[in-house]
């Protein structure tokens, strides 16, 4: 199975994860616009989050029925992600899922202990300037 990647709806950035550990994300599952189930956890790479013992998290809904929601045509069908670190500037519940991040979610980010992980920690902090 392929990655899913996410851009953030709040800050417009990739959700990033190594497939080991990822940044801290909430997720939302929408069917029609309306939020059916959600996730909150560090980011897996695969549309679903770690638990404290980095063990993913599996959505209720079965894994055929959510591709079939993200691939849909319909936007209000899917994931949306949102940083653990944004969640407080979002106002209104998301309506229309994630856009796809064209980076696949990979590259240097940052967990809540504000470690950096993964490529260049200078290359990052120039990212966040």
């Amino acid at each position: 199975m392929g990655c899913f990647s996410f851009i953030c709806k709040c800050c417009n950035r990739p959700i990033r994860s190594d497939s080991f550990r990822g940044e801290r994300v909430f997720l939302f599952l929408l069917k029609d616009g309306k939020i059916i189930e959600t996730l909150l956890g560090e980011y897996d790479s695969y549309g679903r989050v770690f638990d404290n013992e980095g063990n993913s998290v599996e959505w209720d809904t079965d894994w055929d029925d959510i591709c079939n929601l993200m691939f849909s045509l319909d936007q209000g069908n899917g994931i949306v992600a949102i940083h653990g670190r944004c969640i407080s500037y979002v106002k209104d519940y998301p309506t229309t899922r994630s856009e796809h991040d064209p980076d696949q979610g990979w590259g240097p980010f940052q967990t809540d202990d504000f470690e950096w992980h993964g490529l260049d920690m200078e290359e990052n902090e120039e990212e966040e300037n």
